[in-house]
């Protein structure tokens, strides 16, 4: 039977102690020891092995809000769309121009109608836009946001 305490590393409560032994030193470094047969996940080869098993991301966030003179830098967010990158427009520093948040609120809705991508409102307010890049879905029955497989995405029609 093997013992739970000694393979977890800590001390036995049922040994009873020795009597007549020298004062036994305790490890300081509590990592593995030379003839453990437990793995150091600290080493730099698992870390060097797990970075080649995963995937480096090819898909960003990109998070935008109005710059200091309340217009949208929307420059090359249809490429990024295109390759799947999901946009995220913050307005709601424009809350005290209600006039200024609704013109970048149709040039988010143009930049979806230029993509072919809907705009969904994150809030009730209307002033947290998403735009969800190519290839992804977003079901709005359960409100979840994730990638689709390739089997699921749909062909474009040809005109």
């Amino acid at each position: 039977m093997v013992n739970l305490f000694r393979l977890l590393g800590l001390p036995n409560p049922n040994a009873t102690p020795k009597r007549g032994g020298g004062l036994r030193k305790a490890a300081v470094d509590p990592g593995p020891m030379a003839g453990n047969r437990f793995h150091d996940f600290g080493d730099i080869r698992w870390s060097d092995r797990t970075e080649r098993m995963t995937q480096k991301p090819v898909r960003r966030v990109i998070y935008l809000q109005p710059d200091d003179l309340h217009r949208l830098p929307l420059n090359g967010a249809e490429q990024n769309l295109a390759m799947g990158d999901m946009v995220i427009v913050d307005l709601t520093s424009l809350n005290h121009m209600p006039s200024q948040q609704s013109v970048c609120g149709r040039r988010v809705q143009d930049l979806g109608d230029r993509t072919g991508l809907p705009v969904f409102a994150l809030n009730e307010t209307d002033t947290l836009l998403m735009v969800a890049g190519a290839r992804m879905r977003v079901d709005t029955h359960k409100h979840r946001l994730g990638t689709a497989g390739w089997g699921q995405i749909p062909e474009p029609a040809e005109t």
